[in-house]
Parts: C-alpha cells; structure tokens; sequence
C-alpha cells in the first residue's frame, strides 16, 4: 500500500477512527485497499465480470474472428467504470509522488509555507505532463500522422482507436477527476481552491467533448500543443519560486521563452482546428449516424467556440503581460508637490502592509517563526517598559 503524506504525524498522534484527520493521513492506504479488491475480483470467477468492467478497457473489436485478439477498441458509458478504476490509481500515484520526490526536494530548498504549497502543486502537474507528452508523441510518430496531416480526419467518425489512444484519453479523465479529492486530501486553503476548480474542469469539459464527438485525433494533437505551452509556463514558475534574487535574468529569459512558445502553440491549435472544420472535414462523408458530427451547423459553432476561446486565452495572457511588466514610477519632487490627501495616504499605507505581508510569507518558516517571538518578546518589553 502506498504511504500517505501524514504518516509521519500520525506516529505522534493518534487520530480517532474515520475522522477527518484519519482520513487525510490514511487516504491512500484506503484507496489503495479498494483497488485492490477490485483487481482480486479478477481471479474469483463470479465477480470476475464486475471486476472486468473497472480494470479492463471495455467496447473490445477483434479483427480476427479465429485468433480472438482484440486490436481496436469503441467508445460507450461502460468507459466510467475504468475510468474510476484508474481515478484511485492517480490518488495513490499523487501520494507516492508527493512522499518520496516533492517533499524531500522541498525540504532541501528550504522554501516558505505559500511558495511550498505552490511547488507541490507545480510539481504534481509537471511529472503528469511531462508522462503526457511523451505518450502522445509516442501515438502521433507511431500513427505516421506527423509526415500525413489527412489522417487526422480521414475516417471519421469510424476511427481505428488503439488501446494507446484509448487508455490515453482514460487516463486524463482519470487525472483531472483526481484532483477535486485531492483539494481535501491536502487541506488546499480556499483562496487557491478556485484556480485548481477551474482548470481541472476546463480540462474535464474540453476531453469529454474530444471523446464523445470523435475527434480523437484532433484532440490530442491539440491536447499535446497545449500540454508543452503549460508545462513551459510551469517550469518558468519553478525557476521563479526556487530563485531567491527579486527579478531575476534568469526568471526574465525563461518569461520571454515562454511567451514565444505560447504565441506558437495558439498559432498552431488555431490553423489546425480552422483548417480542419472548413477543409479537411469537407471531404469526408457525411454517414448522418448518432455520433457523426460532420455537418455545418456543428462545424460554425465550433469555430466560432474554438475563435472565442483562442481570444478569452490571448486576453488573459496580455492582462498578464501588463500587469507584470508595465511599472509606474513618479520621481520624488513631483511626490512633494502633490497635496497629501487622506486616501492617498491610506492607499501607501496599504501598499507598505501588502509589501511587508508578502516578503514575511516568503520566508521560510523557521524565519517566520523567529520574527514572531521577536515580535512578541519587543511586545513584552514594551509593556514592562510602561508599566514602570
């Protein structure tokens, strides 16, 4: 069974059976426990079946009735009983990850209690996309679709899914559904709540749509230029949060990096997905079958969606730019000449109090602790002081 993240307190403390604390300190130990039973299901002959359902890919097509090989695969409802199956798989991954790679790194860097929270969450995205980058790689050069761009709608919607594809897109069900426990598991205040929500839906939404349309391929192409643009943001993020130095050349360079590879990659899903709504789709047949959805009305709103989208994320990335990278300053003399009024007095009281907050938060903790009984002793004497 894997270890969980608070094992090491619970030597110390005993926690009342199936409380909130035994269940954060135990969480992977119990999931572990009923994936287990699930996989023992497979060797008793009368739950085998139910068993089969969660562990094996289900919709099986064999091309070859006298071997009896399943090569292809379909898609249907009885896909959420594996993806459940692999949803606890990626809680106990997230639990072994966390114990024996991010918690021994974070305690060499020494980091503060907001910028550790931060690279443990950063540090569980980059490991899932650096694994989901190389696997998609691995489909697209194995499926020849690089050297021929047609096959990526030529035969749709009756598309050969391999076990690959398939357990490709169960997985990120899987991975994205994961995370919503996770917020409880690791006690995420709720200020940061709101971030994770959002994108792990987006990200649900997006895959769902991919999987239930057909467009298999498309989507993980587009998935796959999306994946490296985050995960060069996420690294920037790192260097930034591990480099002490206020702006530093390196977080700088690492900034305009990604700012080239995220223009690429939009430029990039933006071609393809126009191209392939108004070019490629127009001339595969229409079958007119429940999931063929390769007719005009389908093909305008979806661009237009995709359109949108691509302007929503362009938006959010300029709001970014501006905020970090436009600074006003107002030399000192004209300060002087200013009246002084109430609430711009206020406003630089404000500023100086966010300023100390958030060079406090980047301390580390034993700092942290150290200024708080310095602060409490100074207190102290105070007191004494005008006692007297």
């Amino acid at each position: 069974m894997a270890p969980t993240k608070g094992r090491k307190s619970a030597a110390n403390k005993n926690s009342p059976m199936l409380s909130h604390d035994f269940v954060i300190q135990n969480h992977a130990d119990i999931v572990s426990c009923v994936a287990m039973l699930l996989v023992i299901g497979l060797m008793v002959q009368f739950t085998s079946p139910i068993s089969s359902l969660f562990v094996a890919l289900q919709y099986g097509q064999t091309s070859d009735p006298n071997t009896n090989v399943v090569y292809t695969y379909g898609t249907g409802p009885k896909d959420l009983c594996a993806v459940f199956f692999y949803f606890l798989i990626c809680i106990i991954f997230h639990a072994i990850i966390q114990e024996y790679v991010l918690d021994k790194i974070s305690r060499k860097l020494h980091l503060s209690k907001s910028k550790n929270s931060k690279f443990n969450e950063i540090g569980q995205l980059v490991i899932f996309y650096t694994i989901s980058i190389i696997w998609a790689l691995d489909i697209i050069v194995k499926g020849n679709w690089i050297t021929d761009v047609t096959l990526l709608w030529v035969g749709y919607p009756n598309y050969i899914l391999s076990f690959s594809i398939k357990f490709f897109y169960i997985i990120q069900f899987a991975y994205w559904a994961h995370n919503f426990p996770e917020l409880y598991f690791q006690k995420v205040k709720k200020e940061d709540m709101f971030n994770r929500v959002k994108y792990s839906v987006l990200y649900l939404a997006y895959i769902s749509f991919v999987y239930i349309t057909n467009f298999h391929r498309t989507g993980l192409v587009v998935l796959l230029l999306y994946y490296i643009s985050v995960f060069v943001k996420l690294g920037v993020t790192l260097v930034d949060i591990t480099e002490k130095e206020e702006d530093s050349p390196k977080v700088k360079f690492a900034q305009k990096v990604y700012h080239w590879v995220f223009s690429l990659v939009q430029i990039s899903i933006l071609l393809l997905s126009q191209y392939m709504w108004w070019f490629g789709l127009k001339f595969v047949h229409y079958t007119g079958g429940a999931r063929d959805f390769n007719y005009g009305t389908f093909k305008l709103v979806c661009s237009i969606g995709s359109l949108t989208v691509q302007a929503l994320i362009l938006n959010e990335l300029c709001n970014e730019l501006k905020f970090t990278g436009i600074t006003i300053t107002i030399p000192p003399r004209i300060m002087k000449l200013l009246p002084k009024s109430k609430s711009r007095i206020d406003n630089a009281n404000k500023k100086r109090k966010i300023t100390s907050n958030r060079k406090f938060n980047e301390l580390t903790e034993a700092d942290q602790n150290i200024k708080k009984t310095l602060k409490t002793a100074a207190k102290k004497a105070a007191k004494t002081k005008g006692s007297k």
